[in-house]
């Protein structure tokens, strides 16, 4: 995890003086998070209901960092109130308050008990707001500070206590990113991780995996995290995380995800396609541009031109984004953000990094450096499931189109460019395919 924060360019001071609690810190995302934070320089507050609270204060010492473990059950006010008062008295202030705790109950809505209902409303929703009225009124009042509410799925058979609470957590958070507006000082947005091995998941998968017709192996392997064969490792996910605490102003307002960053700076873990053995003689005997084949060079023209094409359709949308009404912006922003994987701003980075890189691997193969331009190829290939969404997003919104638009005329030049849009993301991933062959 130090070394992908390294790699991300952020000098160990980069939190420094500043206080930071994370609930839920004992185990899983909560815990690699507080080390990250605390490698930071941060003094880490692990607000944790159990002793292993104790153990993540531990280690997080023994790596230089800075650290107290107060155990804190979220749901309970007077627990909460005491985690303030001790806080405040020892430190002052907090600065960062990362709303991480979290109640998993497993089964089905008719079979699980209306009190298990009540926990995880308790531990998830509660708990977020009791924090957050606990420790805003200081950062308003020095008007700095960032709140980061915690994120899952939705509509998750056979937790669906969990989901809805989550669900209500993400909507907590983006209510509170609006009221304090962009001039409050204070940071507030939602994390969203994907699929992450935790204990709570390695828990949770065989009992889920059944139930979902899979086996543990199958459930774990879906496909939803970007760069990750399988499940994203919590160090991974929690140096993404920092990263968007760091820049927490960029995120003010957004769902934020850890594979962002991690794909900004080239650190998604892919695995590297195998060169095959024909590949390997010397650079010098490689093929020059001119002998490179017809098709393949064709190929790379074709992906250059559509991914130059797609980036521009992006700052087309992102501008009709910013020309609605502020609850309409809102809502499409978090629409298309929810459906596509990333932030209008996010896709926008990596259409540019996806040209850079197409015109980098192109140029390794004119030289003839083979291993250079396959890791180019591999970074460039992990990106089709999110195109993929795109392209998705694209043709649901001429569904969508049809019901909001009346006027005729309006609405066909509506589905013509909508359609459009689609064609070039389908055009990109196929040149993209031709490009590897």
């Amino acid at each position: 995890m130090q070394m992908l924060i390294e790699k991300m360019g952020f000098p160990r001071s980069s939190l420094a003086q500043k206080v930071a609690i994370v609930t839920g810190a004992g185990q899983g995302i909560g815990k690699e998070l507080a080390r990250a934070l605390a490698w930071l320089g941060a003094q880490v507050i692990i607000a944790e209901i159990s002793d292993a609270g104790a153990g993540v204060e531990a280690l997080t010492r023994s790596e230089g960092g800075l650290a107290k473990f107060i155990k804190t059950d979220v749901s309970d006010d007077k627990s909460v109130q005491t985690l303030a008062d001790t806080v405040f008295d020892a430190f002052g202030q907090v600065d960062i308050l990362v709303n991480n705790a979290a109640a998993e109950p497993i089964g089905s809505i008719l079979e699980l008990p209306i009190k298990e209902w009540d926990q995880a409303y308790a531990v998830n929703l509660r708990g977020a707001v009791l924090g957050i009225k606990a420790f805003l009124p200081g950062m308003l009042e020095r008007k700095e500070g960032i709140i980061v509410t915690i994120a899952s799925g939705e509509g998750l058979a056979y937790m669906a206590a969990y989901s809805a609470s989550k669900v209500a957590v993400q909507s907590l958070g983006l209510s509170l990113a609006v009221e304090m507006g962009d001039e409050s000082g204070v940071s507030a947005f939602v994390l969203a991780p994907g699929m992450v091995d935790t204990p709570g998941f390695r828990k949770a998968a065989p009992i889920l995996a059944p139930r979902y017709g899979m086996t543990v192996e199958e459930f774990s392997h879906q496909g939803v995290n970007p760069g990750y064969d399988g499940l994203m490792p919590a160090e991974d996910c929690a140096a993404g995380f920092a990263y968007c605490i760091v820049n927490a102003k960029e995120y003010h307002g957004h769902i934020a995800d850890p594979f962002a960053p991690l794909m900004r700076f080239g650190l998604l873990p892919i695995t590297p396609h195998v060169v095959p053995e024909t590949y390997c003689e010397p650079a010098l005997d490689r093929p020059t541009n001119a002998e490179l084949p017809l098709e393949q060079s064709t190929a790379y023209y074709q992906a250059n031109e559509c991914a130059t094409e797609l980036r521009e359709i992006l700052e087309t949308v992102n501008k009709e984004f910013n020309e609605m009404g502020s609850f309409a912006k809102r809502w499409g922003l978090r629409d298309f953000q929810k459906k596509t994987g990333l932030s209008i701003k996010d896709w926008l980075q990596t259409e540019t990094d996806v040209i850079t890189k197409l015109q980098g691997r192109f140029r390794f193969l004119e030289s003839g450096d083979v291993h250079a331009a396959n890791i180019l190829q591999t970074q460039i290939l992990s990106l089709k499931p999110m195109l993929e969404k795109l392209a998705d997003y694209f043709q649901s919104t001429q569904k969508d189109a049809k019901g909001f638009i009346k006027d005729p005329s309006n609405l066909s030049a509506a589905l013509e460019a909508l359609a459009y849009r689609e064609r070039v993301v389908r055009s990109l991933i196929a040149s993209l395919e031709k490009t590897n062959e």
